[in-house]
């Protein structure tokens, strides 16, 4: 019996409206797929896929590359990739788990493109937002709309790398998904 690829979850910065009129989510699918990957499932709207691919995280990121830019997609619209256990580890750890409970969409988790992102940021943060490192991930607490941190959202853009952010519903769906998606 054949043995099922290595399963990543893929994450698109800068998806929106704009994006969508270029790429819809089906169509990213197909040709992600035409590119190798196995059975692709997409996450709500917002850029999450789910699939196979015979390689490492790594190199299923750079097979991502053109698949984003047949669309017509800018630098700026960039695949993040990670394992179904290391979402899990973030589920895991849940240090923001009185936000996550009741204000999960008050909440991001940060995923970054770079191994090692600098989190210098961490030190000088004095706003009314509470920050985790975990496993090279930012964990926020908001305490209030996300459009009321732009402070901080552009800091963490400037200072920490190309990253993409996911409220706690999406990663603990997109987490839960994935292990299912191992376990079938």
């Amino acid at each position: 019996m054949p043995s099922s690829p290595p399963l990543y979850v893929i994450l698109l910065r800068a998806i929106g409206p704009a994006t969508h009129r270029l790429m819809s989510m089906a169509q990213w699918r197909e040709a992600a797929e035409r590119a190798g990957f196995v059975a692709p499932e997409t996450l709500v709207n917002t850029g999450n896929m789910i699939a196979g691919f015979e390689g490492t995280a790594a190199a299923a990121r750079k097979a991502m590359e053109p698949v984003l830019r047949h669309f017509g997609l800018g630098e700026n619209v960039a695949a993040i990739v990670r394992t179904p256990a290391q979402l899990r580890r973030l589920v895991k750890a849940d240090p923001i788990a009185d936000a996550a409970q009741n204000r999960p969409a008050e909440t991001g988790v940060y995923f970054f493109a770079a191994a090692k992102p600098d989190f210098g940021l961490i030190k000088e943060h004095d706003g009314p937002e509470a920050i985790h490192i975990v496993a090279d991930h930012l964990m926020v607490d908001f305490s209030q709309d996300v459009a009321q941190s732009g402070k901080l959202i552009r800091k963490i853009d400037r200072l920490c790398g190309l990253n993409t952010a996911r409220n706690w519903n999406t990663t603990r769906k997109l987490a839960e998904r994935a292990t299912a998606r191992e376990k079938a």
